[in-house]
């Protein structure tokens, strides 16, 4: 059996699982500057601040790539022959100056039309999820009795893409959005909106472990930390006591019923990191007994920014909301809530 990533083909899922880490660490950093030769530099940066290293052919190529960009960026134009005529040297230099300014011209109008094209993707996909708000909250309140059936606002999003598992709603924030699933990939929707269009904001993902209905001790629910505040951007104001205490409640609604939970605790973590004391809370999707639960807790207690004066015990349903933190390398904000 053969895996496929990319344009690459992998024999073995060791291999596969592999290149799939390299992606998202690669998807995890900063796309930051107006060139190429910026963009590789800040991408330098970043893998040397954080160390990030790569185990497959994916992370080789992203790196070669990086480097290649910088080394082009460098390189001294070449000096003309000496015993050239002084006139064929300075026409020579003309035609060089006037071809490198066609070719940033061209350039500059290319980046230009993908940052037009890119925003006004991003303000269609916007203007859409605004109509998708508008359609969820309108019928809310029909939904208080559905009889175990699928809840009549989600049935017509779900018809829509039956990839959908949910709504996530945290009153006077801009958090409220469709949650997606996919049983073998968690990557799929952070780049990808509702209609399947490639989305820098992307959408939120229910983890792959979780069960898609909701059921289970616990549901962790991935989405990116957008510098516009979109998507889990707003978590960040979780860091600070005073946005907790404003915003304690969050709404999930699962395909069949709406819920109400409690935030219990917010903490820093990390991923991809087998040498780290952080909290693995993704490690804590299925629960197994008491004594893991309680160990859970405990762990989250000792790793929270600050007292909430909630906990959670055994029998109770968790929630889990994970977004990007650059304060360290693969670096995760939590926010822990239980079901009310």
């Amino acid at each position: 059996m053969t895996y496929r990533l990319l344009n690459h083909e992998f024999s073995t899922l060791e291999a596969y699982e592999a290149a799939r880490r390299d992606q998202r660490k690669i998807r995890s950093m900063e796309r930051v500057g107006e060139t190429p030769e910026e963009i590789a530099q800040h991408y330098r940066e970043q893998i040397t601040r954080f160390q990030i290293s790569f185990e497959s052919v994916v992370g080789e190529e992203f790196l070669q790539k990086v480097e290649d960009i910088l080394a082009n960026a460098k390189k001294p134009e070449i000096s003309p022959e000496k015993d050239k005529p002084r006139t064929v040297i300075s026409k020579s230099k003309k035609r060089l100056k006037t071809r490198l300014t066609l070719l940033l011209y061209i350039a500059a109008s290319i980046f230009l039309l993908v940052v037009v094209y890119l925003g006004y993707r991003s303000f269609k996909s916007e203007r859409e999820l605004r109509k998708l708000q508008a359609q969820i909250h309108s019928q809310i309140l029909q939904n208080e009795d559905n009889s175990g059936e699928m809840l009549p606002n989600m049935k017509e999003l779900y018809d829509q893409n039956n990839d959908l598992a949910g709504w996530l709603t945290i009153p006077d924030t801009k958090i409220d959005y469709p949650v997606m699933y996919l049983a073998d990939d968690n990557d799929f929707y952070l780049a990808h909106n509702l209609q399947k269009e490639e989305d820098l904001n992307g959408l939120l993902v229910l983890d792959k472990r979780c069960d898609r209905d909701g059921n289970g001790i616990n549901l962790l629910i991935h989405g990116h930390n957008m510098k516009s505040g979109a998507m889990f951007g707003s978590l960040d104001d979780y860091k600070k006591k005073e946005f907790y205490e404003e915003h304690p409640f969050i709404i999930y609604s699962t395909l069949y019923e709406e819920r109400t939970y409690e935030v219990i605790a917010v903490f820093k973590s990390s991923v991809y990191n087998d040498h780290t004391k952080d909290v693995q809370f993704y490690d804590y999707i299925r629960i197994e007994d008491e004594e893991q639960f309680d160990a859970y807790m405990t762990e989250v207690r000792d790793a929270s920014l600050y007292e909430t004066g909630k906990t959670a015990v055994w029998g109770d349903e968790l929630l889990t909301l994970s977004t990007c933190e650059y304060s360290k390398q693969n670096g995760r904000l939590v926010v822990l809530a239980r079901r009310k």
